[in-house]
């Protein structure tokens, strides 16, 4: 949600939108959890709040968008352009995310023993080596 929220604010503003705007953009086009707290940041700027004080405050409230939130916020105070941040933001929160996942994945061998031991390999034994135990109980 927030690389993909990075890259769409990351565009708006590249393309010469004012962080303000770039927001309207963003409530709009980006994923529903994030576009409600952005929504948040425009009703509080809307009734008379600060853009910079209405970002740093939602900010704290949503640590997920906390960085995106803090940059547009920097860019607002000082007119610094700030896409590539965004950008390089986004590409971080991605490899993050890749990350987690592959470590979530290399403990799926490890969550699999347990059904191969105690169902897969039973079965295995009941199917192979009873019969032949009990056809030489047989003889």
């Amino acid at each position: 949600m927030a690389a993909l929220t990075a890259d769409l604010l990351a565009m708006a503003v590249g393309a010469g939108l004012t962080p303000y705007l770039a927001l309207e953009l963003a409530v709009r086009f980006a994923p529903a959890p994030a576009a409600e707290r952005l929504d948040s940041v425009l009703a509080a700027a809307g009734s008379g709040l600060r853009l910079a004080d209405a970002l740093d405050r939602e900010a704290r409230r949503c640590p997920e968008l906390g960085s995106i939130l803090a940059l547009l916020a920097v860019s607002e105070r000082s007119g610094s352009p700030v896409a590539a941040g965004l950008t390089r933001l986004a590409a971080s929160t991605r490899a993050q995310a890749r990350r987690q996942a592959m470590a979530r994945a290399r403990t799926v061998p490890v969550r699999l023993l347990f059904p191969l031991v105690f169902l897969v390999l039973p079965a295995f034994l009941v199917l192979t080596v009873a019969p032949v135990v009990l056809a030489g109980l047989d003889h």
